[in-house]
Order: structure tokens, then sequence, then C-alpha cells
């Protein structure tokens, strides 16, 4: 029931995808992400060849009794750089998912948050090349604005005072195109809620005193001390869902219980099974209602001819092929704990080539930065107003004066 509800909603609708159409998104977007940049060296040659302005020479030591200049290189004549794969934006926006991760828990933010804050970033990427964007700069707005999605606000001074040098125009200042590039869906469907509700029925079933023979069951294959060993399977299936589950793509290809399950089957494969087979295997009551028969005067069931139709039909049990999607599942998960072994090296060697991406000016020796955190500094218009005019015309509620002065 809870998986036909979940298919209603806009994350199932708008975020859902198989892995091909989430390969040719990504395909996609890198492609937009390296026509912007071959776009803005094409711009920044025309300006650096336009100022005459040689690239940076090698510096002549002060004891050279005869300077030779170096040769200056004609802009015009500098190739394109190497631009990334759609595997290394990926890999670029995992690590710094990662480092969000660790800013949440600094934070001292719940689970929700940090996951929120996540999927933002994954989202946002998903049509948003790093190119243009580079997520080091998005970090510190993206998890305010998870802190306002999830109800746990921080006002942008006591935000400011965790982290140095933040200052609140700087985490405002890229909200509104998040919001946008997230498509304005705040709401996420995390499979923790899901999972709390899951180990609590299980707990109390394991607890109950009654005859429920799939629990007999189960708690044979859980052995001794059933009861601790759900606790500490929770805790490690807790530790899955707020990061392995978060860096992996399981968001976009799974629903929340189906990711919850997946976690779970990491955390202790036998428990996994034991609660699908309990919960959707050939004796489990779930989806079905069973009617009460009728007593003699004796007290015991009458036998009628319409005995069939006393209890409902048994649906067909959903075990069989819910665990082959849980295993795969847990199998997406199992493989994102690669991220955690980004080397240096090869992380420095990304970062190198999206910085001579967007920083033509850097090797043409002119010309204008590219994408988000490199904007030029502009200098305040001598025919515009007054900067702290101009400041509370701006922060008017209704809006500054449509007249000029």
């Amino acid at each position: 029931m809870e998986d036909q509800l979940y298919t209603t909603t806009t994350q199932c609708k708008t975020w859902s995808f198989g892995p091909s159409t989430l390969a040719t998104i990504r395909a996609n977007t890198n492609a937009a992400g390296t026509r912007s940049i071959k776009r803005g060296w094409k711009r920044a040659r025309v300006e650096a060849s336009t100022a005459n302005t040689p690239l940076a020479t090698t510096p002549i030591p002060s004891n050279t009794p005869t300077p030779v200049p170096t040769p200056s290189i004609d802009p015009l004549s500098v190739p394109d750089p190497v631009t990334l794969t759609p595997t290394e934006e990926l890999t670029l926006v995992n690590y710094y998912m990662l480092r969000m991760m660790a800013m949440s828990d600094g934070f001292g933010f719940p689970s929700s948050v940090k996951a929120t804050a996540c999927v933002f970033l994954s989202r946002f990427h998903l049509h948003h090349s790093v190119h243009a964007y580079h997520p080091k700069h998005l970090l510190t707005t993206i998890l305010f604005l998870a802190t306002k999605t999830e109800n746990n606000y921080l006002s942008t001074a006591e935000f400011c005072k965790r982290i140095p040098k933040l200052t609140p125009e700087a985490i405002l200042k890229y909200e509104f195109k998040i919001a946008g590039g997230i498509g304005w869906d705040f709401e996420i469907r995390h499979p923790l809620r899901g999972a709390d509700g899951g180990i609590m029925e299980l707990l109390s079933a394991l607890a109950s005193p009654n005859g429920d023979p799939g629990i007999q069951v189960l708690k044979e294959k859980l052995g001794q001390d059933p009861i601790r060993r759900v606790t500490n399977a929770a805790g490690r299936m807790k530790a899955h869902l707020t990061k392995e589950a978060l860096v992996s793509d399981v968001y976009y290809h799974y629903t929340p219980p189906q990711i919850f399950l997946g976690a779970l089957w990491l955390a202790d494969k036998e428990l996994a099974e034991g609660y699908i087979e309990w919960r959707f295997g050939e004796n489990s009551t779930m989806g079905r209602v069973v009617k009460k028969k009728k007593k003699d005067r004796k007290g015991k069931d009458k036998v009628t001819e319409d005995d069939a139709a006393v209890e409902a039909p048994k649906a067909a049990p959903l075990a069989p092929k819910l665990i082959p999607t849980v295993i795969a599942c847990a199998e997406m998960m199992q493989k994102a704990q690669e991220y955690e072994k980004f080397t240096v090296d090869m992380l420095k060697k990304i970062d190198k080539k999206l910085h001579q991406c967007q920083n033509p000016q850097k090797f043409l020796g002119a010309g204008s930065p590219i994408g988000i955190g490199n904007d030029v500094p502009k200098k305040p218009s001598e025919d515009g107003p007054p900067p702290e005019k101009k400041r509370k015309a701006e922060e008017d509620l209704f809006g500054g004066s449509l007249h000029g002065n």
C-alpha cells in the first residue's frame, strides 16, 4: 500500500529514473557544461586578444644582467581545456556530498537535515554541470535550505557563527538558483521514518507472547537474543541510510520502503530475509482480511457450506518479487562505499581540470572567469544610486521607487 501511495508523489513522478535514463541525463548535462566552457573560452580569447595582454612570463632573477623577455603567446592559438567526463563530475559531486555530511554532523543536525541536503545537491547537479556550478560553493546554501525544509531552522547569523568567514550574503546569494534547480520540490520522502517504524514493529512482535507462527520461525533464525540482534542491526542499518543510500543512486531507482529493506539487508541479511518472509511471505496475513467464523452454542466453530467465503482469498505472496529488488538495492548501496576510497591525487587531478576550465584568464592572460564562485567583482556605476541607498531599496518589502530621483 505504501508503494502505491508513493507512486502518486512528485518525488516518484519527477525524480525516478531507470539506470539508462539516469546515465543519459548525466551525459546531456555534461555535454551542456562542456559547451558552456567552450563558449566561455572563445569569449575569453577575444577579450585577451583585444586587450593585447601577453601571458604571464617566468619571473627573471634580479641578478640577471641582461634579461631576455619570454615571447608572449597568441591567445587565439591556445586550445580549449580538457573538460570533465560525466564520471568525473559525479565523483566530484559525491566527494562534496561526503564533505556536506561532515559539515552537517559538525552542526549537530538530525539525520533528516543531512539526508535532505544530500538529495538537494544530487538533484541540482543532475541538471546543472559542475563546469558551471562548482559544488563547493553551494554546500552552505544547500545545508541552510535543508534546515528550513526539515523545520530545523537557524538564522543566518547563527548559521554563520559556526563557519569562519561565512557571511549571510554568501549563504543567500544562490538560494533562489538552487531552489529552482531542484524544481522547487522541497519535500523529500526518506526511508528513515519507515525504517524506524519497521524496526519498532519487529521489536514489538518479537516481544509479544502471542503464537504467531511466522514470528516463532523468525525467533529461531535470530538465535538466543533476537531483541539485541535487531537493535544492533538497526544501528548499522541507519548508518547505511545516512551514507551509502545518499551517495548512491538508490533514491532515483527505488521506493523508500525498498531502500529501508536494502539497508537492513546490508546490516543483517538473515534478519532482513526473515522479516520479509514474515511480512510478505507465503504464510503472511499482510493484505488479507480474515472473517471470524460463527460459534455454536457450545462455543465451537460452525461448519457451513459457505466456508469458502468465510476467509478472503489469499493474495499472491510479495516476498519472491521483493527479495531480488531488495538485493539489487543493497548491492547498489554497497558499491557506493567505493566513494570513501577517493584518493587525494585523483580529486586534485579532477579539481585541477575544472579550475583550468573555469579560469581561462589565467592561461590566456586576460578574459572573464566562467562559472559560479568565479564572479568578477563589478565596479559601482558612477551613474547609479549610492550603495547604501541601493541596499535600502532592495530591502524594501514592496520594492524601491519606480520613479527616478
